[in-house]
């Protein structure tokens, strides 16, 4: 029987969806014959530059996650909500149309994502893959990296704090390439998958050449001429294109991140403490530096140069060819009037600051501000997503070590043109506070913000920043399951039926 893979239909999403029952109905707009896409190295390479692809798709990290999350975080606001399909995450309305057709979209698109990594790791796990592919380890560890990364994320948006309540039926983890309908997990669980598969790509990246090359590292040679021999092994590239700046792609030290990332939600004084040695080692790596003055100011011909997306700091990278026209037609002043705004600056950056952030990542008219993050005019901005960045690992570092924190907000700061306001020997207290508003000034337009206040929101001392107004309420902190999940795959909707404090296991 002839297999295929779906290359541009969503066939696998909803075979990812876990249970919808006309899931055979779809018709793929592609086909390619897997057995002939698996032959060769350049085969499984395109299977992983495929969900690479994806994710930058404008329902997922092109733009829909990050501001419907931003929304949420109170980032953001509009001339008219009705107008805006965003609008409603403001005032955390998640049953409301506009946030169903959006959150159902990204929870099929992950899902979708998370699908094309099994595939993937499916024929991976041939015996002859590891004589087809001298990238055997890379290949794999990215495609666990990934999956984890993807459940990791689902699991912050539709599930409480692992903290709050661990054994809460969250989400499936799903593993395989079915239409099988898998059990929803209890959070707990969720993040034990998440971290078998991140420890075992940490294994398998741990010759990632990035380690010695380092992030921007373009390889030894480009694309083989017609003349040169090619082998089905590794049809039509050398070895290193397939490692070429590494820091786009999940990476050894990315995988750190997300470890730093994962340990530090779970937030046991055993997880804080391998939160900051992850953190750590990817700061004393030496592979990445804050950003520099000169690169970002830039002026004359060279002005479209500036690297405002500090791409210097990135562990971790996307490329996106719908991000550019997302924030355009979303975020740009200049395409239309009916825009979406941002908060007053003031209350995020402070009165009078020089904050490198703040005069470089808005534009302000008539007392509105913009956001200019993702500015497509500017080559280092240029369908470019921030998923990681160097600034991260200092502020997770921070939090889970709060004796060092002083100094290591003063290694990274002074590259924002700003000095942290924090006392030598601050207490946890005064570290919580002021590390979560380095994040909200850090992660505006990244979609991670409202992730570090549900984190800490049940800290005494998680001190709401100025002109945030955030409930602590389940059903702001969790977003309800897609309908068609609960009624096709039989799913409990947890806190959107019995709130969480009278859930029954």
């Amino acid at each position: 029987m002839r297999k295929y893979i779906q290359i541009i239909s969503f066939l696998l999403a909803a075979v990812t969806l876990s249970g919808c029952e006309n899931w055979l109905d779809v018709k793929p707009e592609t086909e390619v014959n897997e057995d002939d896409m698996f032959n060769t190295e350049q085969g499984f390479m395109d299977a992983l530059y495929g969900i690479y692809v994806n994710m930058g798709k404008s329902d997922l990290y092109g733009g829909t996650l990050q501001t419907a999350l931003d929304m949420t975080a109170q980032y953001y606001s509009y001339y008219d909500i009705s107008e805006c399909p965003y609008g409603h995450y403001q005032t955390f309305e998640y049953e409301h149309p506009s946030c169903t057709a959006i959150s159902d979209a990204l929870w099929m698109r992950i899902y979708y994502c998370i699908g094309l990594t099994n595939n993937l790791l499916k024929y991976l796990d041939k015996p002859e893959a590891v004589q087809i592919c001298s990238n055997y380890d890379y290949l794999r560890g990215e495609a666990l990296a990934l999956r984890a990364y993807l459940h990791f994320e689902l699991i912050r948006i539709f599930a409480p704090d692992v903290k709050k309540n661990p054994e809460y039926k969250s989400i499936p983890y799903r593993k395989t390439f079915s239409p099988d309908i898998e059990p929803q997990l209890k959070v707990k669980e969720v993040y034990q998958e998440i971290l078998a598969d991140l420890t075992e790509a940490k294994q398998l990246l741990s010759n990632d050449v990035i380690r010695t090359n380092g992030p921007d590292w373009l390889g030894e040679s480009e694309k083989k001429e017609e003349s040169d021999d090619v082998t089905d092994k590794n049809e039509g590239y050398y070895t290193s294109d397939f490692l070429k700046t590494r820091k786009y792609r999940m990476n050894y030290y990315a995988v750190l991140g997300t470890l730093a990332r994962v340990h530090l939600t779970l937030g046991t004084t055993d997880d804080m403490e391998k939160a900051y040695d992850y953190a750590m080692e990817v700061i004393e790596s030496g592979k990445f530096r804050p950003i520099q003055e000169e690169h970002i100011l830039v002026s004359g011909e060279q002005a479209k140069y500036r690297d405002i997306l500090f791409t210097d700091e990135f562990i971790f990278g996307l490329y996106s060819a719908q991000v550019d026209a997302f924030y355009k037609s979303n975020f740009d002043e200049s395409y239309r009037v009916e825009k979406i705004l941002v908060n007053k600056l003031s209350d995020i950056y402070g009165q009078g600051t020089r904050d490198l952030r703040q005069t470089h990542w808005f534009k302000t008219s008539w007392g509105t501000s913009y956001l200019l993050k993702h500015n497509a005019d500017l080559e280092y901005a240029k369908e470019k997503v921030r998923m990681i960045t160097l600034a991260e690992m200092y502020y997770i570092a921070a939090e889970a070590h709060p004796a060092e924190a002083y100094d290591l907000l003063e290694e990274i700061l002074p590259s924002r043109e700003i000095h942290s306001s924090l006392p030598v020997n601050a207490g946890r207290t005064e570290v919580l506070t002021e590390v979560l508003k380095e994040y909200r000034k850090e992660y505006i337009g990244d979609g991670q913000f409202f992730y570090a206040y549900k984190r800490l929101i049940e800290e005494e001392a998680a001190i709401l920043p100025l002109g945030i107004n955030i409930p602590n309420e389940n059903k702001v902190l969790v977003w309800p399951l897609p309908q068609d999940e609960i009624k096709y795959g039989d799913r409990e909707s947890g806190i959107w039926k019995t709130e969480i404090n009278n859930y029954e296991k």
